[in-house]
């Protein structure tokens, strides 16, 4: 499908020099310092949102700094900025126009058109910048910045002299991953681990350490079992072995020490029952649910069907343990099914995936039904699976015994288009 990516660029660029304008028209007396494209947000394969575009200036920014927060504190946070410009219905319309050319032909093509346009809103702001100070509406100072919540885009909108001044951290943390990089193996792992328990020393934080040693794999699972039982967070050391999907006999008893321990700490006994059952050891955490907290209970026995499940390696998709837990213990299938339920943040499938979440539509039970229902909605599905999809919503809608499955399907099936 054909799209003017120009015409989007343009569209950005107009708003963002338009709000500026507007701003500097309305309070010549503020020092204009900054504007932003913030508000990213995308569903994987699925719809695109437009962004809002913030404006800042040195006096707003101080009458808005209150409860606590300084000036610094809210500097490059564009969210908490006085001057905001959401989206209008012409950009609403371009982004419904883009969401449509990323997710046809099943979405094949989705990555490719997420991470184009978010090249365009980069050239867009670089665009608008040098507009402005061009006609003399900003000083030579004043940026214009595309700010993603993980500030990816934020070196790539602005030049490296104002990186410099005005982001000294992410100079600090590429001079850091710089020189990780130029390390051996096993000294990154080491200098990362010792970050993962203390960030003071280094300009990286503990989820960039954590990144790091995910990406490295299995190398560094010796090291991550040295520095759980003395972690004081126990909670990070073992989402990282879930993360890294690594299973071993030692693994699995570093864990079951940890989610079995009763003077733990309920985060830490969750996240290590969580992370057992997503490396596939469902079944030591059900060998000890009896003993379990309610909610680290919950959290072993639905990781591996939430978005936990999508960062990292995992395994594919299986209800078997979950079914398995369910028949052993029947009682915990209602707060199982509250934390599935619609509305929550469940896990994206792939097309190998498929076959498992279409058999599950037959389950004996209500919260494998609905979960099943709810990923495929936005999964990629092939040739004939959307008519077969269609109609087991249908059937789903009118005959199953369970009256949130019946809204689920029903719900899914008015998104989908069938107004049935």
């Amino acid at each position: 499908m054909h799209f003017d990516w120009q015409g989007l660029e343009q569209v950005v660029k107009d708003r963002i020099t338009g709000f500026v304008r507007r701003m500097r028209a309305e309070h010549s007396d503020d020092r204009l310092y900054a504007a932003a494209v913030h508000e990213f947000y995308a569903e994987s394969g699925g719809v695109i949102l437009a962004t809002c575009v913030g404006v800042a200036g040195e006096e707003a920014l101080a009458s808005v700094a209150v409860g606590g927060h300084t000036p610094d504190d809210l500097r490059w946070s564009p969210a908490d900025w006085p001057w905001q410009l959401d989206p209008d219905q012409e950009e609403e319309a371009w982004m419904s126009r883009l969401s449509a050319v990323a997710t046809a032909e099943d979405g094949r093509r989705w990555d490719a058109v997420h991470a184009r346009y978010l090249r365009t809103v980069v050239r867009a702001c670089k665009d608008a910048r040098r507009e402005l100070v061009a006609e003399g509406v900003v000083g030579r100072d004043f940026v214009v910045v595309a700010m993603d919540e993980a500030w990816d885009l934020v070196p790539l909108s602005v030049s490296p002299a104002q990186l410099r001044q005005h982001f000294p951290e992410l100079v600090a943390e590429q001079q850091e991953a710089a020189r990780l990089d130029s390390l051996p193996v096993d000294e990154q792992a080491g200098e990362l681990i010792a970050v993962l328990a203390d960030p003071a020393s280094t300009a990286l934080g503990r989820e960039q350490a954590a990144a790091r040693l995910r990406n490295l794999g299995p190398a560094v699972v010796r090291g991550v079992l040295g520095g759980l039982p003395q972690a004081p967070e126990k909670w990070r050391w073992a989402k990282l072995l879930a993360e890294i999907g690594t299973v071993t006999p030692d693994v699995v008893d570093a864990l079951r020490v940890v989610m079995a321990n009763v003077r733990g700490s309920e985060p830490d006994r969750a996240w290590a029952a969580a992370a057992l059952a997503r490396l596939g050891r469902m079944d030591v955490v059900v060998a000890h649910l009896d003993g379990l907290p309610g909610e680290v209970a919950v959290s072993g026995l639905t990781a591996p069907y939430t978005s936990f499940r999508d960062h990292g390696c995992h395994g594919p998709l299986d209800y078997r343990p979950l079914e398995a837990a369910l028949v052993a213990h029947p009682g915990r299938h209602d707060a199982v099914f509250a934390r599935l339920r619609p509305g929550s943040s469940l896990c994206a499938i792939g097309e190998d995936e498929t076959a498992t979440a279409f058999d599950a539509l037959a389950s004996p039970w209500p919260v494998v039904r609905c979960h099943a229902v709810l990923v495929l909605e936005h999964a990629p599905l092939r040739g004939g699976q959307r008519g077969r999809f269609t109609g087991e919503l249908m059937r789903l809608r009118r005959e199953d015994p369970d009256v949130t499955v019946r809204r689920t399907a029903a719900g899914v099936d008015r998104r989908l288009g069938d107004p049935r």
